[in-house]
């Protein structure tokens, strides 16, 4: 039973990961509040017809400005919320827990699990969707309801993902207002850390999940987080985006700093067990008491509060420099 448990709540974590992502970009802004999207934005005077190409290369039309907006992704609804679409938002799932006006709106099922009634009960004239739902997406087309695939597996992707949301419904310089902010303070956190040696950054270890031990690989979106804050990722050189590994490798890879996500209260859990582990007696962030537990949704969505992720990090990494 209890081996049966943990193996769903990994199945459950993978799923989420997958809604989650490496790259750089400029940007900063002084101001250290959650970025949030102008509620009143008023949608661009277009009433066209409006054509992009998604993130899973599907041509996409739209005629006229969508009104009725579901979002099937914790990201999406950030990025929409962010946009000032919240009013247009009519349905989200059971995982978009940000921004609290989120909790408000009708529940269409799990990120996963879509309920197909449910969406066709809201008559969204938009679906914003993430690549997990390659086989909604047809059956919603078939029904008539557009479809807007967009998923971020790096700081750019995400860029990218906000100005086609931005784009076909029609508040393009909202969409431009939000990445210029980004941009702007996450480049002030640049500014900081460009100064410091490749030799002297601060060497990270990031756990995805405790039993089996999983990190953060090349192209997870954690990576790009790490590497922005000024940080080195020990297994950036990893491939696969969420790798296995095990505990006597991070041993050997010797972490400055460990950080993991809170997965609502299990931080204390997770520290007295890594107490446990082979090798961890001589690994540097252990010895030095530099394991941090990290808000899960922040840190590893990628939305707009990717650069509070990483302005937090870069404090955590070099206090002395913040």
């Amino acid at each position: 039973m209890k081996k049966s448990l943990v193996l769903l709540a990994l199945i459950m974590i993978i799923s989420l990961l997958f809604l989650t992502g490496c790259g750089g970009e400029d940007g900063s802004v002084e101001d250290e509040s959650p970025i949030e999207g102008d509620e009143t934005a008023e949608p661009a005077d277009t009433n066209g017809i409006v054509t992009v190409t998604d993130q899973m290369g599907r041509e996409v039309t739209i005629e006229g400005i969508p009104q009725r907006i579901i979002s099937l992704s914790p990201s999406n609804t950030e990025v929409a919320f962010a946009l000032g679409l919240g009013e247009r938002i009519v349905g989200v799932t059971e995982f978009c827990n940000y921004p609290p006006e989120a909790l408000e709106k009708d529940i269409v099922g799990g990120f996963s699990t879509p309920s197909i009634e449910k969406v066709i009960e809201l008559e969204p004239d938009l679906i914003l969707a993430s690549t997990i739902h390659k086989e909604e997406v047809p059956r919603l087309e078939e029904l008539g309801i557009p479809v807007l695939v967009v998923e971020a597996s790096s700081l750019n992707e995400l860029y990218a993902s906000m100005s086609l949301v931005a784009e076909i419904t029609g508040v393009i310089s909202a969409g431009e207002e939000v990445i210029a902010s980004m941009q702007q303070r996450i480049q002030a956190v640049q500014d900081v850390v460009s100064v410091i040696d490749d030799e002297d950054k601060i060497r990270v270890y990031y756990e995805v999940y405790s039993d089996p031990l999983m990190s953060a690989g090349s192209g997870a979106f954690i990576t790009d987080v790490i590497t922005l804050a000024g940080g080195i990722n020990i297994f950036g050189d990893v491939d696969e985006n969420y790798p296995q590994i095990s505990a006597e490798v991070v041993a050997e890879r010797q972490p400055d700093i460990i950080l993991f996500p809170d997965y609502h209260g299990t931080a204390d859990l997770v520290l007295e067990g890594m107490a446990d582990r082979p090798g961890w007696e001589s690994v540097p962030a252990v010895l030095e008491f530099r394991v941090h537990a990290m808000s899960d949704d922040t840190f590893a969505r990628p939305g707009p509060r990717a650069v509070e992720a990483i302005e937090e990090a870069a404090r955590i990494f070099y206090p002395e420099l913040f």
